[in-house]
């Protein structure tokens, strides 16, 4: 028996291997490279979503502004509407409802604080959808005077401030 032929069967099988590799390879860098894109796009997208929003993300879009945390440093009260609720001025014209949790109403009546419109505050808390039905609960439960519930800006969110500093 001749092993004649098996030279350059080895030789073809050979070439056929690297070029298998090298086209596996090549699909290999493709898939990566898609992979890093993606990645990078939805690291961009947590960026975002993480993000503290600002009183122009409040002016530009409170809907979508729904459930994420805000923080506003050295805003004006518009107004104070009790004990526990206040408008702010997003703009010359907007004003915007906040409504403050315990602690910072806590805080501002240990230290003799009452807000009143032309304070400037900071401000920190998570947005949330507003209407007319939380509006009157407001008032209700006391957290806006009795007749200051007409006072209540008109919004389509509210802030709910966990952090109140009058600065």
């Amino acid at each position: 028996m001749s092993n004649r032929g098996e030279g350059s069967l080895g030789a073809i099988l050979s070439v056929v291997a690297i070029a298998a590799i090298g086209a596996f390879m090549f699909w290999l860098n493709a898939q990566s490279r898609e992979i890093e894109e993606e990645r990078a796009a939805a690291a961009a997208a947590l960026a975002e979503a993480e993000r503290d929003l600002n009183a122009g993300d409040l002016l530009t879009d409170p809907s979508g502004a729904v459930g994420r945390r805000t923080v506003i440093d050295s805003i004006r009260v518009a107004a104070g509407l009790g004990e526990a609720a206040f408008a702010i001025a997003l703009s010359e014209t907007v004003q915007y409802p906040v409504l403050m949790a315990s602690d910072p109403i806590q805080r501002l009546r240990m230290a003799g604080i009452t807000l009143y419109g032309g304070d400037i505050v900071f401000v920190s808390g998570q947005v949330f959808t507003f209407n007319d039905s939380i509006a009157n609960v407001w008032v209700e439960q006391g957290a806006v005077n009795e007749g200051m519930g007409e006072q209540i800006p008109t919004a389509p969110t509210f802030l709910l401030a966990d952090s109140v500093t009058v600065r």
